[in-house]
């Protein structure tokens, strides 16, 4: 079985561009700013794990000055550019190492964010028991009472069995003629319930990194699933669903879907889980 160290260093390879990655990772970073809230005010320390080039580590350590940032990755380029645009910040820094190896160290944190990354475990790695170890890390590296935000492309189980106004969407899709619709089906499945639509519609557009993009299962883990993981794990688990403007606008504009469509879709979710 591919051990962890071997599926980052995978996944770093598997950037193929670098500035249409970071160009995309940045543009929802007010909407990643949600994380706020569930941010108690009494933490010290903050861990972010997969920073890329630190865009929402500097936001949040800017927000927060008497707390203390950790963001860790594994690619040398975004950690590089991480850190140049960090200087003169003093509570924050940025480190390539694997998560696994934090546990080695002494230090813990009250907060572990996952931000737009654990379907990228998923997807680069061994599937959901890469999630599994993921958040299984993070719950050992908190301190009594911590917290892990996780913050991604999460739907709720029962859109794997829904299709109310599936076919009419569908269609509509399929009229648009798009060559990667094929593409997608082979990989992921008919366009035949809110599941696979829902997936689709937040997938297509990125054509220019497609290589990449086409293979990555972004809804891997759905809420329910995560809940599961959480109760076992003995944590208090909460949990937020919405739809980005930004996705609500453009499926009108490309697919000329209606708003009674486009009204199960769903582009992010927050689960918020306390030690």
């Amino acid at each position: 079985m591919r051990n962890m160290q071997t599926f980052n260093g995978l996944f770093t390879k598997k950037i193929e561009n670098r500035l249409i990655y970071l160009s995309r990772m940045e543009k929802p970073l007010k909407d990643k700013l949600k994380i706020v809230k569930y941010i108690p005010k009494n933490v010290a320390n903050i861990l972010d794990v997969g920073c890329a080039d630190g865009s929402l580590t500097i936001a949040l350590a800017k927000t927060f000055p008497d707390k203390i940032f950790l963001g860790v990755d594994l690619d040398d380029n975004f950690l590089d550019l991480a850190k140049e645009k960090a200087q003169g910040l003093k509570n924050i820094k940025f480190e390539k190492i694997y998560l696994r190896d934090l546990l080695a160290r002494p230090e813990r944190f009250d907060v572990v964010i996952f931000c737009s990354v654990l379907h990228e475990f998923f997807s680069y790695g061994e599937g959901i028991s890469s999630v599994l170890k993921a958040i299984a890390d993070a719950h050992e590296l908190l301190r009594k009472s911590g917290v892990i935000i996780i913050r991604d492309m999460i739907l709720s189980e029962y859109t794997k069995n829904a299709n109310l106004k599936c076919l009419e969407v569908a269609d509509k899709i399929y009229k648009a003629g798009l060559d990667i619709t094929k593409e997608f089906e082979v990989r992921f499945g008919k366009l035949n319930n809110i599941y696979k639509i829902n997936h689709y519609l937040l997938k297509y557009f990125y054509q220019e990194n497609w290589n990449r993009e086409g293979k990555e299962n972004y809804v891997p883990v759905t809420i329910e699933q995560y809940g599961q993981i959480f109760s076992l794990l003995g944590m208090r688990e909460q949990s937020e669903s919405y739809l980005l403007d930004f996705f609500k606008d453009k499926w009108k504009k490309d697919f000329n879907l209606t708003a009674d469509e486009i009204s199960e879709f769903k582009s992010t979710g927050i689960i918020v889980a306390q030690k």
